[in-house]
């Protein structure tokens, strides 16, 4: 019976390690583009307040970066455990679609032309959908 068992195992070990595989690719683009995204907002807020440099914009610029610090801690909370980090990614997503999901609406609502709305729109979309499916081929979600 034990030798029918065990290539069983193995094989759905393997699988597992494949699906985490996939969710692993995706944090670590969470991490670098986190990284990227939080030091620029974080410690250059004015010089990308978009010609308003009152305090109360600025200001909301540096809770962003501070946000993209959250996701980069978060995604190595999960990286190092993930079959016990399934509160963490429901975080992780739901923070990356209300991204996208605002972009998606002020975007066209304030005409924004700048490139760099829809790049970030597309990237908090796919990391959404990303960390999602990862979780979901690990058998987190």
């Amino acid at each position: 019976m034990e030798a029918v068992v065990r290539p069983i195992e193995r094989e759905s070990r393997a699988v597992r390690q494949a699906d985490v595989r996939w969710l692993r690719g995706v944090l670590v683009l969470q991490v670098g583009l986190g990284l990227l995204w939080g030091i620029s907002m974080l410690f250059f807020a004015s010089a990308i307040a978009l010609g308003d440099a009152s305090g109360p914009h600025v200001e909301k610029i540096a809770l962003e970066g501070g946000a993209h610090f959250m996701l980069v801690l978060a995604a190595i909370l999960v990286w190092r455990a993930p079959s016990q980090a399934r509160d963490v990614l429901i975080l992780m997503v739901f923070l990356n679609a209300l991204w996208a999901v605002t972009d998606l609406v002020y975007i066209p609502l304030f005409r924004l032309t700048a490139w760099d709305f829809s790049v970030k729109l597309i990237v908090n979309a796919a990391l959404a959908i990303g960390l999602a499916t990862g979780a979901r081929r690990a058998g987190i979600f």
